[in-house]
Parts: structure tokens; sequence; C-alpha cells
């Protein structure tokens, strides 16, 4: 791997972007990353095919020597994907913050300074995010109710707030232990994240900073899209629960409210 290009950021910024069989939106974030000044970023290649996906991306950025892909060939899931990645990264590049981001989303220009500076100002904070323009809608912190499992973009009795895993910019050194869970191979990491972190660890970036096309490579409203939701929210009550009696209560809330969902 050649060195990375001389970057004014302070500490360096490195990205990280998970490819799913999908070139096409891959480069396109690429050259989002690039062009806000983030010296070198890690493609980690989750397309599950023995590394076929993996070759066309480094064909592709053959010219490109800030640009590393690396794969296992086999689809670990988002949580293991984004924790084998950010385990290169401290390998490469030990003293960096990490900028993750969907394949399938743009990173606009001074969103890294934006985002670092809000990490900087605080330092208690382990995530910075910003707000996301989801196909014309704006999202910035979202909150999750434990009881039933409700996403809304206002709190609730017994909800909290968590970060998407659309966009973060990381400080690894300031949490201990893996990123994300790896019990969730797809959706409900970044939720999980928000509850174990807390408020205090994490800060908003109000001003729009990713266009994000959204689930390009499950599908909402797919099979493979569905089952991982409801999957993510069993997992969620057990993460969730304070005693057995909560989890049931957990357990009931879902029923009802994944029930509804359905019919």
């Amino acid at each position: 791997m050649t060195n990375p290009i001389t970057t004014l950021h302070d500490p360096e910024v490195i990205g990280l972007i998970l490819n799913y069989r999908d070139a096409t939106r891959t480069v396109r974030c690429i050259a989002s990353l690039l062009d806000d000044g983030i010296s070198h970023i890690l493609v980690w290649d989750n397309s599950g095919d023995d590394g076929a996906s993996a070759n066309t991306l480094r064909e592709r950025l053959v010219h490109e020597s800030r640009v590393s892909v690396e794969t296992t060939g086999i689809n670990l899931g988002f949580a293991a994907g984004v924790n084998r990645g950010l385990a290169w990264i401290h390998e490469n590049f030990p003293k960096a913050w990490v900028l993750l981001i969907n394949n399938d989303a743009v990173l606009l220009r001074g969103a890294t300074d934006a985002l670092a500076d809000a990490l900087k100002n605080k330092h208690e904070a382990a995530i910075a995010y910003p707000t996301i323009d989801h196909g014309g809608c704006h999202i910035g912190t979202v909150f999750y109710q434990r009881h039933f499992g409700l996403i809304t973009h206002k709190q609730l009795v017994g909800s909290f707030p968590y970060a998407s895993g659309c966009c973060q910019l990381l400080a690894p050194k300031r949490l201990s232990g893996s990123w994300f869970d790896e019990s969730y191979f797809m959706y409900g990491e970044d939720m999980e994240q928000g509850y174990r972190l807390g408020k205090k660890r994490m800060v908003h970036v109000p001003s729009v900073w990713v266009r994000h096309e959204g689930s390009a490579s499950s599908g909402i409203g797919s099979v493979f899209y569905e089952t991982r939701m409801v999957a993510a929210h069993w997992l969620l009550a057990g993460a969730l629960s304070r005693n057995r009696i909560d989890l049931g209560m957990l357990y009931v809330g879902r029923a009802l409210a994944l029930s509804a969902r359905a019919l």
C-alpha cells in the first residue's frame, strides 16, 4: 500500500465503506470522500462471492493509490464487516479517526471538518453524526422505544437516542471493545450501540452533510430486509432487558407491534 496524501485533518481521518456487489455506488461514494479531503479509504468487501466483487473494485480503482480493498471472501454482515475494517485501519493507521459511511450515500464538502470539530469540542463523545438527507427527508437523531421497538424522530417515554450507522465519525480510542455487536447481521447494531454508549457519548451535527439513497443493497420491503429487521428487534429485546420479567414484557410488546406492522 502506498503512503496516503497529506491531510489537513488532525487527527487523520480514514474512510470506511462496506461494499456488497455494487461497484458503481461504492466508487461514487469513494469520490465524495476523497473530494472532502479524506486521505485514505478502506473498502471492506462483504459480497460473499469469493472475492469477485473485490477484484472488480480493484480493477476500477487501479490508478487510485488512496483506496485499499480488503475482503475475507464471505459476507460477514454489517456489524462484523465494520469491526474487521476498523481492525485493519487500527493496524495501518493507529491514530486515525474513522469516517464510516454507507456505499449508497455521498458525503458533502465540509462534512469531515464539521464532524471532526464536533468530536474535538466534546471530549467524552466517541461518535459524531450528521443530519442525513434520506431521499428528501432530513433525519438527525433517531429514537428507539424499548418496550415496543418503535423508531421515531421525537423522544417517547421509554425511548433512547441512537446515531444511524449510515454515517458516523468514530474516535476508536474513546471506546473499548468492539464498535458494533456482531450478534446483529444487519439492522439493529446502531440501536444497540446507542443504548450502550448513552447520549453523552454521541454528538449530533445538525447540518445536512450526507445524501443517502437508502437500502440499495437489501431493498426495503424485500424478504431479506423484513427477516433481518424482525430478527434485529428480537435481539434488541434481549440487549435492552433489565431482568426476566422485563424481557418478557419486551417480547410481548414486540409481538404486538410487529404483528400490527405485518398486517
